[in-house]
């Protein structure tokens, strides 16, 4: 079997389409960014009031919702790659979601307790990177803008007294994850229309 060498022109043509169709795909599954930019909104945010009104041994049960936001994900994901195929890029950006999201549940569930006020920081460490690889693999500014302010507002969430730490993440996640999985989505719809 005989391979064809690549010029650098068309090696740099194939990456760049590459590069697009992972966009593309991306910005087909801006729902799922507006989806979970939202689902931690309302649990941080839930989990901020219960700890205002000193429901302290209950204070972590909006939590509950992730795994099953989970397993909407799953189901979500398992449809869509059934009807199209994907790339390297969506590939390993999936999979590294897949590891962080594991990653902050566990830290969430199991050790918590162990890390006490310093579990909302770390988490958004995590989302940081998530966010910025994400970013940087499809060229998406937004997204990598988006990755540094979850990264500066983690560092800054270890200053903050940790009863206001939920109410950071909330926040975060609507700037960060929500709305630009709406503008996203908007824009993947104008691209449709032309």
């Amino acid at each position: 079997m005989e391979t064809e060498k690549l010029s650098p022109e068309k090696s740099l043509e194939l990456i760049t389409q590459v590069i697009t169709q992972a966009r593309n795909k991306f910005e087909e599954n801006g729902f799922i960014y507006m989806f979970w930019g939202a689902l931690i909104a309302i649990t941080s945010i839930s989990q901020f009031v219960l700890l205002k009104n000193e429901y302290y041994n209950i204070n972590w049960y909006p939590y509950l919702l992730m795994p099953i936001g989970a397993i909407y994900s799953s189901i979500y994901f398992s449809k869509k790659k059934r009807k199209s195929k994907q790339n390297l890029i969506s590939k390993i950006v999936s999979a590294l979601w897949i590891v962080l999201s594991i990653n902050m549940m566990i830290l969430g569930f199991l050790f918590a307790n162990n890390l006490k006020e310093n579990l909302i920081p770390i988490i958004l460490i995590l989302l940081s990177i998530g966010t910025i690889v994400s970013g940087t693999s499809i060229k998406s500014k937004l997204l990598l803008y988006s990755g540094i302010f979850i990264g500066i507002s983690a560092f800054l969430g270890f200053y903050l007294e940790w009863i206001y730490q939920p109410l950071l993440m909330g926040v975060v996640s609507i700037i960060t994850i929500l709305i630009p999985g709406i503008i996203l989505m908007v824009q993947h719809k104008r691209k449709e229309n032309v």
